[in-house]
């Protein structure tokens, strides 16, 4: 079993631009699957992975953490090997020019956001943020040969390059929401099914940066959870965010509050913390998460969701920043709530 920094350096390399998830499957079952009894792939793209508690007639439990990533997609092949893109998923374009990127080809090429140099800038274009019709990838190759590798709509990504942060910190392209993916694995490979009171099912879920929540709510029709834990990324305090909007690092992860979400799950797994002596945060997000968590609720007879989530910093760029703190309690909470029987009880005085 890995640790949470060696699980997270196994999923980042990973390719998975939003609607392309599919892409890594086998690299993603050999670095994921052994704390699991099974995978199981769905048409979505999202990837399940299942452990089992051995009971009878045991009941769900999904933890959902979505495994795409921003990225671009290829819109021409221009002279001189430069391409033109858009984007996929909400790209931080303030910090785009000079950014290393993978181009996903036949073949897997190395290319980078073309900048102009601040001594050619006119007046002002320094506080513009660029457009994206207006990136330009330089590649390398002539036209004709990077025509022969990319082809109109092939995916791109940004560079993968884990870096630790003094001892638990590490940044990264993708940590949003691989460092949430990290903690379902974390989880899973601490329970024993004869703990268990219930059979886990992590959905690995596709097209959230894209579509937000396409891969997570057609899969819970085909797992039809007891309930469901959503697990995402929030924003981390830093110069800029306000302390109310945000979680801080090394505080564990942070319960969201919201109309949108279960109160007596959500309670309940705020008493494990408690309890447990595992530290965490609060947000109110009154009537959006920002997650899956919406659409989960509507899934078939309707599905109790909470959300947990781990602060990250520099959200939505090529150096995403978490601690590694957070992911490993994120884990503990996800562990306990796989073994409470309580939190499947469902009374008719359940919101009383």
């Amino acid at each position: 079993m890995y640790t949470a920094k060696e699980i997270i350096e196994k999923l980042v390399p990973i390719m998975s631009v939003s609607g392309y998830e599919e892409r890594g499957r086998e690299e993603l079952i050999e670095a994921y699957s052994e704390p699991f009894d099974e995978y199981i792939p769905h048409l979505s793209g999202t990837h399940i992975f299942v452990k089992r508690c051995n009971k009878e007639n045991a009941p769900r439990i999904m933890i959902d953490a979505h495994f795409d990533e921003i990225g671009m997609i290829v819109t021409d092949i221009l002279d001189g090997g430069f391409l033109s893109v858009a984007n996929i998923g909400g790209l931080d374009r303030r910090i785009m020019p000079a950014a290393e990127v993978l181009i996903y080809g036949k073949e897997t090429i190395y290319g980078v956001i073309v900048s102009t140099p601040p001594h050619l800038q006119a007046p002002g274009d320094s506080k513009k943020v660029p457009k994206i019709d207006g990136i330009r990838i330089d590649t390398g190759y002539t036209k004709e040969k990077l025509s022969e590798i990319v082809e109109i709509g092939t995916p791109i990504g940004f560079y993968e390059k884990p870096v630790m942060l003094g001892e638990k910190r590490m940044a990264s392209r993708s940590l949003d929401n691989k460092a949430c993916c990290a903690a379902a694995y974390l989880a899973a490979a601490a329970l024993r099914a004869e703990d268990m009171a219930a059979d886990l099912y992590v959905t690995l879920s596709a097209r959230e940066e894209a579509t937000m929540a396409d891969g997570a709510s057609s899969s819970a029709y085909a797992i039809l959870p007891d309930v469901a834990i959503v697990t995402d990324v929030t924003f981390a305090t830093a110069p800029g965010v306000k302390a109310e909007e945000s979680g801080k690092f090394g505080s564990g992860p942070v319960i969201s509050l919201s109309a949108v979400t279960d109160r007596p799950l959500t309670d309940a797994l705020i008493d494990m913390c408690k309890d447990s002596e595992i530290p965490y945060g609060v947000t109110v997000d009154a009537t959006n998460t920002g997650t899956n968590a919406t659409m989960l609720t509507l899934v078939g007879d309707g599905i109790p969701v909470a959300v947990v989530s781990v602060p990250i910093g520099s959200m939505h760029t090529y150096n995403e920043t978490v601690d590694l703190s957070d992911i490993e309690n994120a884990a503990r909470l996800f562990a306990k709530a796989v073994c409470s029987k309580d939190i499947f009880e469902k009374g008719e005085d359940r919101y009383v």
